[in-house]
């Protein structure tokens, strides 16, 4: 999937529109099929304070997000 994402702390330059994994749906997940999607201030301020993921993979922002339900883990 496509994303905004980033790796590293800094700016709004940091953010990458870059290709990152398709999330898995364990078992008390869903999967959303996101069609919009909206940057709100704790993203902004996550993105400039540091918040990046400890494996090195892009962190994917935006909490707020619209779409359809395409999967539905068994536990839910």
């Amino acid at each position: 999937m496509k994303a905004a994402a980033y790796t590293k702390p800094g700016p709004p330059s940091v953010l990458i529109y870059q290709d990152v994994a398709d999330p898995v749906c364990g078992p008390r997940d869903i999967v959303i099929d996101v069609h919009a999607i909206s940057i709100e201030g704790g993203d902004v301020l996550s993105r400039a304070g540091g918040m990046v993921r400890p494996d090195g993979q892009p962190h994917v922002g935006g909490y707020l997000a619209s779409g359809v339900i395409c999967e539905v883990g068994a536990e839910v």
